[in-house]
Parts: structure tokens; C-alpha cells; sequence
């Protein structure tokens, strides 16, 4: 009976020790976690479908336009994703984004000039057109993600 109190009390101590290193994450931190998310996921799907349209693999060619107005829409949105700044959680987000905020802002400015040529491009002169702009919006993301966004664990 005695070695079973010690270790309950071992354990119990253990926990109590080890409860105030697990990192806990705010209900806002987790909801502006889950935005900018929600945000990239449609960036993807946006990209994506534009990508698609693009290299004749769909038929699409009228939602090409509403594919780049959403990127468009999206690029604007990940301005505000992102000025909640967030420890923890379940992200990819660095930290360096809100440490070094200047560098990350001007990315996400450029990202925005990227999508807002693209859209353009994609009611002027369709597939051809927009293709052309295209690769500066894949630029501007990839600019992002190399600096800003962790790898997959």
C-alpha cells in the first residue's frame, strides 16, 4: 500500500510540475489561428482552380475570372490574418512574422499587387493573359512561405 501512495504522489507531482511548460493558447489566439487558415485553404483552392483552368486541364474558362477575383479577395484578407499575433497552437505561422513585420507586410503588399495584376489580366485577356501574371502570384507566395511559414512536422 505504501509503494502505492508513493507513486501516485510521484506521478501527481510530476504532473503538477510539468502542467505550467505545456503551452495553453487563448480562445482568440486559437480563432485567429483557425482564420488565417481558413484564409490560406481558400488561397489554395483559388490557385488551384486558376492553375487548372489555365493549363486547359478543366473547361472552365468562364470561372477563371471569379477564381482570380477570390485570390484577389484573399490577398487582401491575409492583410488582416495576420495582425493577430498568435504563440502556440496548432500553426505554421513563424513568429518572425510579427518580429520582423515590416519585411512580412511588404510581402504581403507585393502578394496583393501579384493577385490584383492577375485578376486584370484574367478580365482583359483570359487564359493567355492571366497565365502570363500567374507565376508572379505563385513568386509571391512562395516569398511568404520560405520565410514566414514552418514545414510540415
Amino acid at each position: 500500500m505504501r509503494t502505492f501512495t508513493k507513486a501516485i504522489v510521484t506521478i501527481g507531482s510530476a504532473i503538477a510540475l510539468t502542467a505550467g511548460t505545456i503551452p495553453s493558447v487563448s480562445a482568440d489566439d486559437e480563432a485567429a489561428i483557425k482564420y488565417r487558415q481558413a484564409v490560406m485553404k481558400a488561397v489554395g483552392g483559388h490557385m488551384g482552380g486558376a492553375v487548372a483552368i489555365i493549363k486547359g486541364k478543366v473547361p472552365y474558362k468562364v470561372d477563371l475570372v471569379a477564381h482570380a477575383a477570390g485570390l484577389d479577395a484573399m490577398a487582401n484578407a491575409a492583410a488582416n490574418a495576420f495582425k493577430h499575433k498568435t504563440s502556440g497552437g496548432k500553426t505554421r505561422a513563424k513568429p518572425n512574422i510579427w518580429e520582423d513585420a515590416g519585411d512580412f507586410s511588404q510581402k504581403i503588399e507585393d502578394f496583393k499587387k501579384a493577385t490584383a495584376d492577375f485578376l486584370a489580366a484574367a478580365k482583359s485577356g483570359g487564359p493567355a493573359a492571366a497565365g502570363a501574371k500567374l507565376g508572379a502570384v505563385g513568386d509571391s507566395c512562395k516569398g511568404c512561405h520560405k520565410k514566414y511559414r514552418a514545414k510540415k512536422s
